[in-house]
């Protein structure tokens, strides 16, 4: 009866962070905050690294078996990207921790334990307004034209050799990343020159970096496929308006993660077996790099499978790895190596700067962070310091440009399958 309180308690609070965030109640918010983190135990990173990383492939696995994905599938999923991100995680969290990695005790395992079921409570929250947004456009939908109501659905097979094909052209990506590994060691120190620090990132350690975080650059596309996947299975498709709101979603996204990931994220960050289980894995490198998932190998589930409310991305071929891998998440994470392209998310990575509303800061960051009182001024030299509406329109021109370049030099896109998909009219 203790485990289901603290869990109901979790919930309970999570929520109340949320409405107080967006309701700019910051008392009652950092309130909420203390109560959630009292329902934490502290455990060591490394162990809690070492059980993120195992439990996660054994979630993909279920996931996947319940998606109804072909043999075939599976096994690409698990040679090709499970296995990566199990193999390359351990040995990097080797490479920092050493033998601490390996002290797990019954202890340890329990506090993890103990912490991942708080964390599902948090993800409760993430999936209730999830539900209750799909719902609430199914309603909104009632009161369309008849031509605009309906959904899409694309054959299994289609959507599995979308995911597989992205992972390759991701993978592709990290291959330029090590070949280009100065660039970003020089990117890293501008940033750091920017900030008036004189910390360096080695070449050595760059292609660590760059190999872990390209080991994990799967996370999000193929839990949110899964996801999505179910859903469609179960009888609930993504209709015409599910589409409309996603597309507006990631058009506006610096606007619309304010809503539900920014207060996740500061969440996440400010209490710290929270951060460790969910969110470290994103933040362990010293730099930031165009392969990060942008995200904790849990943390996709704590946030409902999506960034947003809507996670209708996953369930049209390619639609993910256009709108986000070669959009947005090409933008935010990065080291461009010019102080006109520092961002606020970079310092986010490379700093720990106190900022989690991405590139713009929201009302909360502008009123409590102490980087953004700091470096505002000494950052007027970047471009989208001076226009933060610019990190928006970087990603979506990103997103056209080489989506063009993959459809017409790559043969694979969207595009290239659409005919696939069958329409299905409701109105």
């Amino acid at each position: 009866m203790e485990a289901l309180d603290k869990f109901l308690r979790a919930y309970a609070f999570t929520w109340k962070v949320g409405i107080c965030y967006n309701a700019k109640c910051w008392e009652s918010h950092a309130e909420a905050t203390k109560e959630i983190q009292e329902l934490f135990v502290p455990v060591a990173t490394g162990p809690t690294l070492v059980l993120n990383v195992v439990s996660y492939v054994i979630l993909v696995m279920f996931l996947n078996w319940a998606a109804g994905f072909s043999a075939d599938y599976n096994r690409f999923i698990a040679l090709y990207s499970l296995m990566p991100t199990l193999v390359m995680g351990l040995c990097y969290y080797y490479y920092i921790f050493r033998q601490n990695m390996w002290q797990i005790s019954l202890s340890s395992l329990l506090g993890w334990l103990n912490n991942w079921a708080m964390a599902m409570a948090i993800s409760l929250v993430s999936f209730s307004q999830v539900a209750l947004r799909y719902f609430a456009l199914l309603l909104l939908e009632g009161l369309l034209p008849s031509a605009w109501k309906g959904y899409v659905m694309f054959p299994m097979s289609t959507i599995e050799i979308s995911v597989q094909n992205s992972i390759l052209m991701l993978y592709l990506t990290g291959l330029a990343l090590l070949v280009t590994c100065p660039l970003w060691c020089e990117g890293f120190r501008v940033v750091q020159e920017c900030l008036g620090r004189d910390n360096k990132l080695s070449k050595s350690e760059a292609l660590m970096e760059i190999l872990y975080t390209t080991s994990q650059l799967a996370v999000v596309l193929q839990v949110q496929t899964a996801l999505a996947m179910i859903q469609m299975r179960t009888g609930f498709p993504f209709h015409f308006i599910h589409f409309v709101v996603v597309i507006l979603e990631y058009i506006f996204l610096h606007q619309m993660v304010q809503f539900k990931f920014a207060w996740l994220h500061k969440l996440c960050h400010e209490i710290q077996p929270l951060y460790r289980l969910v969110h470290l894995e994103h933040h362990i490198c010293k730099g930031t790099y165009p392969t990060s998932p942008a995200a904790g190998l849990w943390e996709v589930w704590i946030e409902g499978g999506t960034l947003f409310f809507c996670n209708t991305l996953a369930c049209v071929p390619y639609f993910y790895f256009n709108a986000n891998s070669v959009g947005p998440n090409l933008v935010v994470h990065n080291m461009w190596p010019h102080k006109s392209c520092i961002q606020w998310h970079t310092l986010h990575h490379v700093a720990h700067s106190d900022i989690y509303a991405v590139n713009v800061p929201s009302e909360n960051d502008e009123k409590f962070s102490r980087d953004v009182k700091h470096y505002r001024e000494r950052l007027q030299c970047s471009f989208f310091i001076r226009h933060p509406a610019m990190s928006d329109m970087a990603g979506f021109v990103m997103t056209f440009i080489l989506g063009l370049a993959v459809h017409y030099v790559g043969g694979i896109g969207l595009f290239h399958v659409w005919s696939e998909g069958n329409l299905h009219f409701t109105g």
